[in-house]
């Protein structure tokens, strides 16, 4: 069965797309992980400055050969019907057992199945970074073809860091493939500037100028590497029709899907990340009938991921509470699987934290977490169970705990929810936390969205 149209999907874009027909977009835009070496934080409010500001990792764009990266080569290796088969054998020559090759190997197998299901007459467009791009043109080129290479687009943005040792990199990297000799364009025109040309339109080239988005633009979410709407709709509207059907597999904050919805096209979005899912949701298209596929809709299907799959269940419970990201790490978390900030805090840290416990309550567990938030000097703390905790001992150490004032309110300093009750639409008591992206205050409108999405 094909995929819904508009509509999002979590999960890892390879297991998703494998479960779709062949031949299915009209046209696909990824911005995948560039391998940058850089770690990409979200910030909270505006508190301190530099390294001293408030913030939680985002997501590490740092790739590592390890076991996972072994078995993908030696499977690609192995597979010699893999359109990538010979470019990894060769890359693996070149480059040795490293970080690049984990992170081009992983591209590979996507990549395979990103051309499965693209029509015949469809376009890709790979946005990555000069650091990975000829790496990844290779493996473009055993998986579309080297006569379907069309362009290598530049994006010139302008921002960014200065460096006294090379020169300034201001650009970034568009590749630009079909699947067959017979695509889709229409290409789009600009004014001239020459003189010779003055006053006329005339095709834009492969170098594209259209500023990124700073800090202070309307646009910009917050989220860590965010490209301008603009960029998106060019794309979009030179290598699809109306009405066509655009894929993004690494959706984000999901500018794509928005250049897609405004220009009259359908659309797909993918992401791994439960955060970057409701970020699309609620913040960037403002729709809670939006369809989510992949994600827990009653208990029991919670209860079955928490079984099957616990880290990907620990980062879904953890973004059911608006205002909290899951923790950089899994394990060896110290305690923590998630944590916010509060909006307006006489504590110096403001911090929230929570603890999910996706098995059987452990009395135990939830005296660990307890010795955390005090560890951690948090205002505030929510152990977060499958099930309702019913235990006597539980609620009388919680209790313990005490309280925080906040204006006119006072909370618990630590409290007990479960994700049962999160579908019986009764969520943690919670002052107003800072917007993980913004820095502003929380819109609490989001969590009355998912709360009317299930009625």
């Amino acid at each position: 069965m094909g995929p819904q149209t508009n509509s999002l999907y979590y999960g890892d874009c390879l297991e998703v797309m494998r479960n779709w027909p062949a031949g299915t977009f009209d046209l696909v835009y990824l911005d995948p992980p560039f391998n940058s070496k850089a770690n990409y934080n979200i910030l909270f409010g505006s508190r301190g400055t530099g390294a001293n500001r408030p913030q939680v990792l985002a997501f590490e764009d740092t790739w590592h050969w390890d076991d996972k990266a072994a078995e993908r080569v030696a499977a690609i290796g192995r597979a010699t019907l893999h359109p990538a088969h010979q470019a990894i054998a060769g890359l693996h020559a070149i480059l040795g057992e490293c970080g690049m090759l984990a992170y081009v190997s992983y591209m590979a197998n996507r990549l395979a199945e990103i051309k499965r299901v693209l029509k015949e007459t469809g376009s890709i467009y790979l946005h990555c970074d000069p650091t990975a791009s000829h790496y990844l043109k290779i493996v473009m080129d055993a998986v579309f073809g080297q006569r379907n290479f069309r362009n290598e687009i530049v994006w010139k943005y302008g921002l960014g860091g200065s460096s006294k040792r090379l020169w300034s990199r201001k650009h970034d990297v568009i590749l630009f493939y079909t699947v067959s000799n017979e695509w889709y364009f229409d290409k789009p025109q600009e004014r001239a500037t020459s003189v010779r040309m003055a006053g006329e339109m005339k095709g834009v080239v492969d170098v594209w100028d259209i500023p990124s988005i700073n800090n202070m633009s309307k646009e910009r979410l917050g989220y860590p590497t965010q490209k301008p709407l603009a960029l998106l709709e060019r794309v979009v509207k030179a290598s699809s029709s109306d009405g066509a059907l655009v894929l993004d597999p690494f959706c984000g904050c999901g500018t794509t899907i928005d250049a897609a919805k405004r220009l009259g096209r359908n659309w797909v979005g993918i992401d791994i990340s439960p955060f970057a899912i409701d970020l699309v949701k609620y913040r960037r298209l403002r729709d809670r009938s939006v369809p989510v596929h992949g994600v827990p809709v009653d208990i029991a299907s919670a209860q079955a991921m928490a079984t099957e799959t616990p880290f990907e269940f620990e980062k879904w419970a953890v973004s059911r509470i608006p205002g909290i990201v899951p923790n950089s790490k899994q394990v060896g978390d110290r305690g923590i699987d998630g944590r916010g900030r509060v909006y307006e805090s006489t504590n110096a840290h403001g911090l929230v934290l929570v603890q999910i416990k996706g098995g059987r309550f452990n009395l135990s567990h939830l005296r660990d977490f307890l010795h955390t938030v005090q560890r951690e000097e948090a205002e505030l703390g929510i152990f977060v169970t499958v099930d309702k905790v019913t235990s006597r001992d539980a609620r009388a150490e919680t209790q313990q705990m005490g309280t925080v004032r906040m204006g006119a309110k006072i909370y618990p300093k630590v409290q007990l929810w479960s994700i049962a009750e999160h579908f019986d639409d009764r969520e943690p008591k919670l002052p107003p936390l800072a917007d993980p992206y913004t820095g502003g205050v929380m819109n609490l409108d989001l969590l009355t969205d998912r709360v009317r999405s299930r009625a």
